[in-house]
Order: C-alpha cells, then sequence, then structure tokens
C-alpha cells in the first residue's frame, strides 16, 4: 500500500512540473530583438532589410525549449510530407508546453488557414500578437484573412501596421497596394 501511495505522489508530482506555464499576455523583452527591429524599421534598401529580417526569423524560431523546437521540426516535417493533421497535434503540444512562445501560436496558424479555418487562424494571430505585437508574418497573414473574407478596410489596416514594423514586407506592399485605391476611393 505504501508503494502505490508513494507511487501515485511521484506521478502527480511529475505531472505537476510537466504541467504548461499561464499563457503571458505580454510581448517578451529581448534587447537584441529590440535592435533588429530598430535597424530593420530604418533600413535603407530592401536587401539590408532582408538581412534583418533573417535574423528576426532565426531568432523567433528559438522558443527556448529544446522539446518545443523539436516538436516545431515535426511539425514541419509532417506538413513537408502531406500530413497537416498530424503538423497540427504537433503545434498544439508546443503551444501547451510553451503558451508564451509566439512562434507556436503564428505556426498554429499557418495550418489553420491551410484548413480553411479563418476564425482559428485570426484567434492564434491574435495570441501571436498578444506576445509579439511586432510579429509582421501574423499582421500580414492577418491581412490576407481579412482579404480572403471580404473585409477590406480591416485587410488594410493588417498590412498598414505590418509596413510600420517591416517598411520592406512585399506581402504587405503588395496587400496595400491592391486595397488604398478601393478603400481611398481612388480606384480608376
Amino acid at each position: 500500500m505504501r508503494r502505490l501511495i508513494l507511487a501515485l505522489a511521484l506521478a502527480a508530482a511529475t505531472l505537476a512540473a510537466c504541467s504548461p506555464a499561464p499563457p503571458e499576455t505580454t510581448a517578451v523583452e529581448d534587447p537584441a530583438l529590440d535592435a533588429l527591429f530598430s535597424d530593420l524599421v530604418t533600413a535603407p534598401t530592401a536587401a539590408e532589410a532582408a538581412a534583418v529580417e533573417q535574423q528576426i526569423w532565426q531568432t523567433w524560431g528559438r522558443s527556448g525549449s529544446a522539446t518545443v523546437d523539436i516538436l516545431i521540426e515535426r511539425a514541419d516535417a509532417a506538413e513537408a510530407a502531406g500530413d497537416k493533421p498530424l503538423a497540427l497535434r504537433f503545434v498544439n503540444q508546443a503551444t501547451e508546453l510553451a503558451p508564451s512562445y509566439a512562434g507556436g501560436w503564428y505556426r498554429r496558424s499557418i495550418l489553420r488557414y491551410d484548413a480553411d479555418d479563418r476564425a482559428g487562424a485570426i484567434g492564434d494571430i491574435q495570441e501571436t500578437l498578444k506576445r509579439e505585437p511586432r510579429h509582421f508574418g501574423a499582421l500580414a497573414g492577418l491581412g490576407m484573412i481579412y482579404e480572403d473574407m471580404g473585409q477590406e478596410r480591416a485587410a488594410l489596416e493588417a498590412y498598414r501596421r505590418a509596413l510600420q514594423i517591416h517598411p520592406y514586407l512585399d506581402a504587405a506592399k503588395q496587400g496595400a497596394g491592391r486595397l488604398e485605391p478601393k478603400i481611398e476611393g481612388q480606384d480608376l
């Protein structure tokens, strides 16, 4: 009986240690990332902005957890193999283990968008932006979703927010270029 009680106590302690932390709803401060964003917004050319963008994506790609990073890698492999449901399961696990990691939420938004789950994708983008308000990829994705849904004003606003952060972001520039003439009444 003692062994059973000890085993149950050990199991409960292990489960408690593995439980995900409560989600953060504020951005994590990172002085190196702040400097990259400063460089991005002031980059004099698209080529220089692309180099800074790559560094930002690399930084965003590190969750701080080897387990979460492996789950995201497995999701990428599953998606590449055409198994999007498996990819989604891996990303779901990643967001459960590291709810403060914006990259997990962003990755899940892409999978949901690809599965035509617009509401789910928007919800995940909102979670991404709570954790990283400067996530220009999430903002451009939000613009695309809103544009798909015929919500052109909301789409334009999302594209413009992305461009305030990353002035050379092609998807946002193209989206804003398509929508500004329509919304501002300049369509010929």
